[in-house]
């Protein structure tokens, strides 16, 4: 897969270009000396590979950049839910916890 850039973000006077490299993970170069400054990943949780600055930098940049949507869906595969009790075909239905409001009286 070819990169793609997806976008810029600001961190404390800094901007950083956001930089997709495969599905889920994404290189954050430093605009100012275009410096390479790590990769993080999406999924199962978010990793960071900081390359020259504290993880804690570069855990900020990739918050930022996937709070500002800066990052694409990936697009996992869904859980198998079937063994949950509430998702099986045969679960019964429950009532609800509370009833509706009551209608106003009319005139």
């Amino acid at each position: 897969m070819a990169s793609k850039v997806k976008g810029m973000v600001q961190l404390a006077g800094i901007t950083y270009r956001i930089v997709r490299l495969e599905r889920g993970s994404y290189s954050v170069v430093r605009i100012s000396d275009d410096m390479n400054v790590g990769r993080f990943h999406l999924a199962p949780a978010l990793g960071l590979e900081p390359q020259g600055v504290e993880p804690a930098l570069l855990r900020e940049v990739a918050r930022l950049a996937i709070h500002t949507a800066k990052t694409s869906y990936a697009g996992f595969a869904r859980p198998d839910l079937s063994g949950l009790p509430a998702a099986s075909t045969n679960a019964t239905r429950r009532s609800p916890s509370s009833l509706p409001p009551a209608l106003p009286p009319t005139s």
